[in-house]
């Protein structure tokens, strides 16, 4: 086998991988799974700012 050739397996796989990624359908599946992905950090960020903002409040009374 040459220097710069694939195994003739290894090669078989990238082709069926990269034969699966050639249909819209995948782009649109990763831009649907990436908005859902942002919506789900951004209600976490939220969350998260809402119990800091709530731990500040409590601890500005209990000090004199």
């Amino acid at each position: 086998m040459s220097k710069n050739k694939m195994p003739p397996q290894l090669l078989e796989h990238f082709k069926k991988k990269a034969a699966g990624k050639e249909g819209k359908e995948s782009d649109e599946s990763d831009d649907s799974r990436r908005k859902e992905a942002v919506k789900k950090a951004r209600v976490r960020m939220e969350e998260k700012s809402r119990s800091n903002y709530g731990k500040q409040k409590e601890a500005g009374q209990e000090r004199p």
